[in-house]
């Protein structure tokens, strides 16, 4: 059996949009046919490809199918250009998982330039570095920036570098939990910021000083500006990109807890599959990485 291309691509746009009223404006169609369609293709299958939930999910059927829908989009992109033809679907969406920390440091730049010099939307998914390959084994996105070394089935891996960063307190903060310097009680005693739950950076900076960061208060900020924001406005010590603590300590603004850098090492993961866009988009991540990230 064939899975019309058409029924596919409107699976992958109501898991994008996540409604299927979104979905229909996206694809310049009512409700009511964006529906039918999905009736249609799961009558195809045999098997339910949402979850009618809010948002809508993709079931695993369901993650087959965005897959497929995406693969053939980049393949006919290829195809229309090497044709000459012009193409009737307007901008190709490309969704990429990324982190929060190469957002805010060193990943805007070269997507930017791709964007300039291809006709696509970017649909940037931001989740942790250790979860976006998670993304592109749900096939909601075609690569994306992760700290997971193994290739995810299907893609290819290229290493990045790494990440640095540097514990840094305000100087509120030092004055009151770290009067005297900063010991194994100042750092237990005194909050700290993470990112999420599955943030573990300040964790590893912990245990270079022997603290068992799991008992110590803590905030979660899930923003690389604003836990920056937070740290100097004394809300916790945090870790800071090297590059931004520099700055920030050089203008008095932060000041430096100690201890030895942490780093994570980061690679870039896309689909396999030999299509202009994506060769066009590693190019440029890769070649920006390789510039301004440490080796790994």
């Amino acid at each position: 059996m064939r899975i019309d291309p058409t029924l596919a691509m409107t699976v992958a746009a109501v898991v994008e949009e996540g409604t299927l009223d979104a979905a229909a404006r996206r694809l310049h169609l009512t409700p009511s046919a964006v529906s039918q369609r999905i009736k249609l293709v799961e009558e195809q299958l045999g098997q339910r490809v949402l979850v009618r939930s809010k948002p809508v999910r993709a079931t695993q059927a369901g993650e087959v199918v965005t897959r497929y829908a995406h693969r053939v989009a980049l393949v006919e992109h290829d195809a229309t250009q090497a044709l000459g033809l012009s193409e009737d679907v307007g901008r190709r969406r490309l969704a990429l998982g990324v982190t929060s920390d190469s957002l805010a440091t060193w990943l805007l730049p070269p997507l930017a330039r791709f964007a300039d010099r291809h006709d696509v939307e970017l649909d940037l998914v931001r989740r942790d570095q250790e979860q976006t390959a998670g993304l592109l084994e749900d096939g909601q996105v075609v690569a994306a920036v992760t700290s997971r070394r193994d290739p995810v089935p299907g893609c290819r891996m290229v290493e990045l570098g790494a990440m640095t960063f540097e514990a840094m307190a305000s100087p509120a903060w030092v004055a009151r939990w770290a009067p005297d310097g900063v010991t194994s009680t100042s750092l237990q005693d005194g909050p700290r910021i993470d990112f999420d739950r599955s943030d573990t950076l300040q964790l590893e900076w912990l245990r270079h000083h022997g603290v068992d960061g799991s008992t110590s208060p803590h905030h979660l900020v899930p923003s690389t500006h604003d836990i920056t924001q937070a740290v100097e406005l004394g809300l916790g010590w945090g870790v800071i990109p090297t590059d931004q603590a520099t700055d920030l300590a050089d203008q008095g603004r932060l000041v430096r807890l100690g201890g030895p850098q942490v780093s994570t090492a980061l690679y870039w993961q896309c689909w396999k599959d030999e299509v202009t866009l994506l060769a066009a988009l590693t190019q440029e991540v890769v070649a920006a990485a390789r510039s301004e990230l440490s080796e790994a």
